[in-house]
């Protein structure tokens, strides 16, 4: 039964809610906030209940508040009312790169933002309700508490680009500069030669994302060899399983050029790294399979997957299916 396009749906608030959820379509769209802006609008989106939202009208609108005391951890309460005033004034623009002239739409994003009580609360425009439903189709995931880290405004904005080419499982694609600005939400007369724009903007976001390593996403870009009269930014992301998936191959490589050494190396690790009797390392060392799963886990590990185990040894061995077997 869908709920009808009069009412709104009100959402209370949930503590702990580690991740965002947003759809491309809000990613890929212009909406010129500053970082404190966007802070309260990740706050907003993280509270946003997608599955009952799918159950409502398209034309539904959305109610969400946010206490005092998560609030006053980016921003004073006096501050909140210049701030909350500016985000009813500005207007979001969901627009079809391969279509600009055609096919856009400007919209504001907030039908009104109150502060009563102690709670801050949101209730959106009623036709945003489609593009925050379009989540099911394609969306971009990203850690509350990580993203709110961040200081310069492009870097957020930059991320939640990464994360969503990360969820459609594209690693490796290309933007126009008039593209990049637009979805970064720089202003067209600004920075309006490559060096500028990179100095400014692009490396700036790249450094701090990188340095912060947030998710083990590391990213990098280039101009295609072009020197003069850059168009075009190619980005490739890197990514933990990336990661991991290029070490493997280089641990097969190394094995075919010089296995003794490898196994070697292999020992060293196991000795330093784990803790298992000697029957079991005998079995991972003498078994090819055994050996292959090990360094396999070992190397995902390292790249900050299987972040849930506790106990990688006992993990290891019921993978290898070594619990319980004796030489």
């Amino acid at each position: 039964m869908k709920i009808p396009s009069t009412n709104s749906l009100v959402f209370p608030f949930k503590h702990s809610r580690t991740d965002n959820y947003i759809s491309n379509k809000f990613v890929v769209s212009t909406i010129p906030y500053k970082r404190i802006e966007q802070k309260l609008f990740e706050l907003f989106v993280n509270q946003i209940d997608y599955e009952a939202l799918s159950n409502a009208d398209d034309n539904t609108s959305i109610i969400i508040t946010i206490p005092r005391s998560e609030i006053v951890k980016y921003l004073t309460i006096q501050q909140s009312l210049s701030v909350t005033k500016s985000m009813m004034e500005k207007s979001i623009t969901f627009l079809d790169f391969n279509r600009p002239e055609i096919e856009y739409e400007h919209l504001t994003i907030f039908s009104r933002i109150s502060y009563q009580n102690g709670f801050l609360e949101f209730e959106t425009n009623h036709a945003i309700g489609k593009y925050l439903k379009d989540f099911k189709k394609q969306y971009a995931r990203y850690n509350l508490e990580k993203i709110q880290s961040f200081k310069y405004v492009y870097s957020s904005t930059l991320y939640r680009i990464l994360r969503m080419h990360i969820g459609q499982k594209r690693l490796t694609f290309a933007y126009t500069i008039s593209e990049l600005k637009k979805l970064l939400q720089v202003d067209e007369k600004k920075y309006t030669n490559f060096y500028d724009f990179n100095i400014n903007v692009l490396s700036k976001a790249h450094k701090e994302i990188t340095q912060l390593n947030i998710d083990n996403i590391q990213f990098d870009y280039n101009t295609g060899n072009k020197q003069r009269g850059v168009e075009k930014i190619y980005f490739t992301i890197h990514t933990a399983f990336t990661n991991s998936e290029l070490e493997k191959n280089e641990f097969l490589e190394a094995v075919l050029i010089n296995p003794k050494v490898v196994l070697h190396q292999v020992e060293i690790i196991i000795e330093k790294q784990y803790h298992f009797r000697d029957n079991h390392k005998k079995m991972i060392l003498e078994d090819k399979n055994n050996l292959d799963k090990f360094i396999t886990l070992h190397i995902e590990f390292e790249n900050g997957l299987h972040s849930n185990v506790k106990n990688k040894t006992a993990y290891i061995l019921t993978c290898l299916n070594l619990v319980g077997k004796k030489t």
